[in-house]
């Protein structure tokens, strides 16, 4: 059995920077991920999961993205991911329908295709990548065989309810397999895709009742507006059908880069549809926002705990 505890606990200061996010996926490791998904005959595409977060009619952006990887057993030794591997990109998008079989099949659109959402090159000899936005971290001191990887500031604005489509395509060097780690499933969602994002078909591999671990952190995306008034800045949260701005945290709320609670807050129908907004009044000097900036955010959470985050270009 894998040594997953130590493991998993060293990459708890990597998500200290996401306090402002919420795990909103968590299909992380445990003691029965014992799956290593990979494609052995091809290296020209890629194995794909899918996830859902929230309901629908909900809107959220997700920052962050965590899987983990099984290095291929041909490799002799502990080597780094760059030894077996020389780049490697996350796909994402929502899930495609299987394509249709047989002479009358209508001809796929390339609308269709998942796109390559962050890449980075691996550099030889470790697990360093030449963007910041791609982490790649390993445990051999504790002898755990796993790769995490971390996909940063995606920037990913997803549908709730919906189904999300995710894989990693990596370019090995002559022979080697990337394997994502994955878990025994009743009810597995595996797919094929070719290095373009297309999908081929359904998994059909030995380990084709599984699917992939992983963890997804991320905010609901809130509808503001913001004015400057003097020496105050007049931001007001509009309700939406997900997100009623009546039913938010008061002490969540925070604005601009110098995270400033509100002077004044109260209710009022500012749209006039009968649905109660949020109208804030923050001082100009707590917000922290640069007199050439072009827009700033404001911060929260429902009562529910999850978080949200809405932004507004400035007038000036």
């Amino acid at each position: 059995m894998l040594k997953f505890v130590a493991f998993l606990l060293a990459g708890v200061a990597s998500v200290a920077n996401l306090s402002a996010q919420m795990l909103i996926v968590d299909r992380g490791p445990t003691s029965t991920s014992n799956q290593s998904l990979g494609l052995t005959a091809k290296t020209d595409a890629f194995l794909a999961d899918d996830f859902v977060v929230g309901v629908a009619k909900e809107d959220w952006v997700i920052e962050h993205i965590r899987l983990w990887a099984v290095p291929d057993p041909k490799a002799n030794g502990a080597q780094g991911a760059g030894d077996l591997f020389k780049k490697i990109s996350f796909f994402g998008g929502i899930a495609p329908d299987i394509p249709v079989a047989g002479p009358n099949a209508p001809v796929e659109c390339d609308c269709h295709n998942l796109p390559a959402l962050k890449t980075a090159a691996i550099e030889p000899g470790g697990n360093s990548t030449d963007s910041p936005d791609v982490a790649i971290s390993s445990n051999k001191q504790e002898g755990s065989d796993l790769w995490q990887v971390d996909f940063k500031e995606m920037k990913w604005s997803v549908p709730g309810g919906t189904s999300i489509q995710f894989g990693i395509l990596a370019e090995p060097f002559a022979g080697f397999t990337w394997y994502n780690l994955g878990s025994p499933t009743d009810s597995s969602h595996l797919r094929v895709f070719s290095n373009v994002g297309k999908v081929q078909g359904p998994y059909q591999g030995d380990a084709a009742g599984s699917t992939m671990n992983i963890q997804v952190w991320g905010h609901l995306l809130a509808r503001v507006s913001i004015h400057t008034s003097g020496q105050k800045y007049h931001v007001i949260l509009r309700s939406q059908s997900y997100l009623d701005a009546t039913q938010v945290d008061p002490a969540s709320l925070h604005f601009g880069p110098g995270k400033a609670s509100p002077e004044n807050v109260h209710v009022e129908d500012v749209n006039h549809n009968g649905k109660g907004d949020l109208v804030m009044y923050f001082r100009a000097a707590d917000s922290g926002i640069a007199a050439k900036s072009i827009n700033a955010c404001l911060t929260g959470k429902r009562l529910d705990g999850a978080p949200f985050e809405g932004c507004d270009l400035l007038s000036h």
